[in-house]
């Protein structure tokens, strides 16, 4: 008995330190590159740019899962603090606001692979549509949509008691309707990872089956810039992240939902603990690292970042001539 108590302890210890470690590394590398994300993306060259809008809006709400939600999550998975078990609202919200921006992140994604799509195309009608009031219009309704599709969890998402990985009963904010919990596990694996992940990549697929097709007449149109292919790496690097990042946490839950009233033990706790908690952490590589995948497969991307690193070098130098001279003179 006693050995089995050591076990769960130490996959308990595991995984609060495995959570904590990758967190912390999300929440650093991610907050470093977002900020440089915005001051790039409302560069001059860029910010004009509808893959480039949907990029920065995308980045608005990765800034709220960096410096919001990472946060939260080290609190409560790592050392046992949290709100969300204090009353009902806390509890509803906390759990509203960060599936719901989580998916809109990834959603505005898809619309810049749409974009990518249409600005491909050699139909001018079609390629018309690809225009930054298109999509701030898209983005709009993006928000309001998965907003309102992930309403219902105001009305489930309550307090109730059950163990924690120690064994412990505590109050927690959870799901207390079993086939509402099965269906939560689908929508949100469907609305966070699938849908996203095969738009994307059908999306994908299609513009390049126009940039393959009619490559002769791209080289001609002179709305094909080298901008426009840098955006188009760029977005390739961060779709790729993101389905990588996602999946295995999405098959998890696929299999979480099939086990919603299997007897568990402390043990069986503490492993699914273990693997959910690690999983879930995972997926903060969706929203933290697209700076990374810009400054590798994006040269104007590059370029624009030195101009601001060169820019911060010489204010400084600047700045330490000027407080130089007058102790000089």
């Amino acid at each position: 008995m006693s050995t089995n108590n050591d076990i769960v302890n130490q996959l308990n210890t595991a995984t609060s330190t495995i959570v904590l470690v990758l967190s912390s590394f999300n929440f650093i590398v991610g907050a470093i590159g977002l900020i440089f994300n915005i001051l790039i993306f409302t560069r001059p060259s860029l910010r004009n740019e509808p893959c480039s809008f949907c990029f920065r809006c995308s980045t608005y709400f990765n800034l709220f899962v960096i410096f919001i939600v990472i946060p939260v999550r080290i609190l409560s998975n790592s050392f046992d603090l949290t709100l969300n078990n204090l009353n009902n609202g806390f509890c509803k919200l906390e759990y509203f606001t960060f599936h719901a921006m989580r998916s809109i992140s990834c959603w505005i994604i898809v619309f810049a692979c749409l974009d990518r799509y249409l600005h491909s195309s050699t139909n001018i009608r079609i390629r018309q549509m690809s225009s930054l009031k298109t999509a701030k219009i898209v983005i709009t309704l993006i928000t309001i949509v998965i907003l309102l599709s992930y309403s219902h969890q105001f009305v489930y998402f309550e307090i109730t008691y059950k163990p924690n990985r120690f064994g412990t009963i505590i109050a927690t904010c959870t799901i207390v309707n079993v086939i509402y919990s099965v269906f939560f596990t689908f929508w949100h694996m469907t609305m966070y990872s699938i849908c996203p992940s095969l738009f994307m990549f059908l999306f994908g697929c299609l513009t390049l089956k126009n940039l393959q097709k009619y490559r002769h007449l791209i080289q001609r149109n002179p709305r094909f810039r080298r901008t426009d292919v840098q955006l188009l790496r760029m977005l390739i690097g961060q779709v790729l992240i993101i389905v990588l990042s996602t999946l295995p946490y999405t098959i998890y839950l696929f299999y979480t939902s099939l086990t919603p009233r299997s007897t568990k033990d402390t043990y069986r706790i503490a492993q699914e603990n273990l693997i959910l908690r690690t999983l879930t952490t995972t997926t903060f590589s969706a929203h933290s690292s697209s700076f990374y995948f810009h400054t590798l497969m994006g040269t104007s991307f590059r370029k624009e970042f030195f101009k601001i690193i060169r820019y911060c070098s010489s204010q400084t130098r600047i700045h330490v001539i000027q407080r130089i001279l007058p102790r000089s003179s």
